[in-house]
């Protein structure tokens, strides 16, 4: 009799059986977007829930997957306490588990990815963003998301091995750029910050502070050069301050004068020093010129080509320039071939660009 009655309850819960609604079947009747909201028994607490339509990586499965995220609220301490991913294709239910720190970390790397630029990462050309590099407080942030990861660092290894991204020394290059431009506005507007320079270089005129700097830091004369070749006296009266080898390979020349030649009359004509200095550029196109087939010269500029010179001007200042100097400056420069004349402050803004760290643009 027993046995009997037995046999009918679990008959009964076996039809009842069929009228239960599985969880996978609640996600995928959820409405796409909205909310929903549980209690707790005991009213301590509460889920919230959402459900999206996912998309199927599968073309012949016609049932779109769904994706789940419930979020655990306790009442008492008014704080999330857990977390909860679900994904569920048909029947099928993946579920993954979070507590609160974790679910922190996952949003701020999902941050992180939501500001790079991954079409410039498919395509190698990913670098450090100006930004991040010159905060300290973000470089601390992205490497301690990094060092959360067991694996954090062999995936960055790797990443940065087969994309090209980063070389060692590259963080450290950026800096060290930053740095210079910062010393070369301090050196160029703060006359103490000049003098203290040029103390430590241990140099006696003001020229030779210019040499200096430029020298230690090349890459401000612009990319049009690569290399500073070792030699500077074109003949016995000719020593420029720069002979270099440009980005195609050939020989070309910087001159410098000092950040306070006068550059203009009143009637926004050249001032006599401003047409010695390019008389004298002009000058030294000739002499090198005449070298092409001198084979000791040849020689000390490691045998770079001789072919049509030309020669950058670095003079004067433009900080206070209005629109008949900006004018006059533009029709000087278009009247030469071989010749540009940039002031310190263009080349200072320019510097500040390259490097990520100009202000809100003008014009010098």
């Amino acid at each position: 009799m027993r046995l009997c009655r037995r046999f009918k309850k679990i008959k009964i819960m076996g039809l009842f059986e069929i009228f239960k609604t599985s969880e996978a079947n609640i996600i995928q009747n959820k409405k796409d977007g909205v909310i929903y909201v549980a209690d707790f028994q005991g009213g301590k607490g509460k889920y919230l829930s959402i459900a999206e339509v996912g998309v199927s990586a599968d073309l012949d499965v016609k049932i779109s997957p769904r994706i789940h995220l419930r979020v655990t609220y306790l009442a008492n301490n008014e704080k999330i306490n857990g977390v909860e991913i679900a994904k569920v294709d048909g029947e099928k239910l993946e579920k993954i588990h979070f507590s609160t720190l974790d679910f922190e970390r996952i949003l701020q790397l999902l941050s992180l990815f939501s500001e790079l630029d991954l079409k410039a990462v498919v395509n190698k050309t990913v670098i450090f963003n100006q930004s991040i590099i010159g905060n300290s407080e973000e470089v601390s942030r992205f490497l301690k998301l990094i060092v959360l990861d067991s694996q954090g660092k062999d995936k960055i290894t790797e990443i940065a091995k087969n994309y090209e991204l980063i070389k060692v020394g590259d963080i450290d290059s950026v800096v060290q750029k930053k740095e210079a431009v910062n010393l070369f506005g301090d050196i160029l507007n703060k006359n103490e910050e000049f003098q203290k320079y040029k103390t430590e270089l241990g140099v006696g005129k003001d020229e030779e502070v210019w040499q200096k700097f430029f020298s230690e830091n090349s890459w401000i004369l612009g990319s049009d050069f690569v290399e500073i070749l070792d030699e500077r006296r074109i003949d016995v009266e000719n020593i420029t301050d720069y002979l270099l080898k440009s980005f195609d390979g050939f020989v070309d020349i910087v001159e410098l004068k000092l950040p306070s030649a006068p550059f203009w009359t009143n009637e926004f004509i050249p001032k006599s020093e401003l047409t010695s200095a390019t008389m004298q550029c002009n000058r030294y196109i000739l002499q090198t010129e005449r070298k092409i087939n001198d084979l000791e010269f040849n020689k000390k500029i490691q045998n770079t080509p001789i072919v049509k010179p030309r020669i950058t001007l670095i003079y004067g200042r433009s900080q206070s320039w209005q629109e008949n100097e900006k004018e006059a400056y533009r029709v000087l420069n278009s009247s030469y071939t071989t010749l540009n004349i940039i002031t310190y402050d263009h080349l200072l803004e320019r510097a500040k660009r390259l490097v990520g760290i100009s202000e809100i643009e003008k014009d010098i």
